[in-house]
């Protein structure tokens, strides 16, 4: 319980910049994650290609893992930036 209130107040301790950037991070992985839905819904109704059902895939992992790399490079980036201040 001790890691998750200290996580929770780093994230609600950030710098704007940092929760900007994030944001737009977090934003454009979001895009990715739309666009892999839409090709898994291509897949489903119209075309069963077994190559457009791995593209889908491919893109959604992508999109997961490029917004979890955006949260944790901000509490990593702030929590250095705070450290050299």
């Amino acid at each position: 319980m001790n890691f998750i209130n200290t996580l929770l107040n780093k994230i609600k301790n950030l710098d704007l910049k940092v929760v900007k950037l994030m944001n737009i991070g977090m934003f454009i992985s979001f895009l990715i994650a739309l666009i892999s839905i839409a090709t898994l819904i291509t897949y489903e109704v119209f075309y069963s290609l077994p190559s457009l059902f791995y593209i889908g895939i491919s893109l959604f992992k992508s999109a997961l893992t490029f917004g979890i790399m955006f949260f944790i490079c901000a509490i990593a980036f702030d929590t250095i930036k705070k450290e050299i201040i």
